[in-house]
């Protein structure tokens, strides 16, 4: 997965759960577990360098397929 891929499957995967906009990169890294200060700035990196790792991928893929973590809600920014 590229990283114009990985950018394009935010999209798809926020309007798919019915969120009308793309996932927030950090939602995105929620999602995905990510640790750290700032769990967004590794989907940053990864959608303007390498892509992200292969496990990641896997895990995004699946999203696209209709998968969604136990915990998806918990994982996006809440409305205000």
């Amino acid at each position: 997965m590229t990283g114009q891929e990985l950018y394009d499957a935010r999209a798809t995967i926020g309007f798919a759960w019915g969120l009308n906009r793309p996932l927030h990169m950090s939602e995105m890294g929620r999602l995905l577990k990510l640790s750290g200060r700032d769990v967004g700035q590794s989907i940053r990196d990864w959608e303007r360098r390498e892509g992200p790792t292969g496990p990641a991928s896997v895990a995004i893929s699946a999203m696209i397929d209709g998968w969604r973590p136990s915990d998806w809600k918990e994982c996006l920014t809440p409305r205000g």
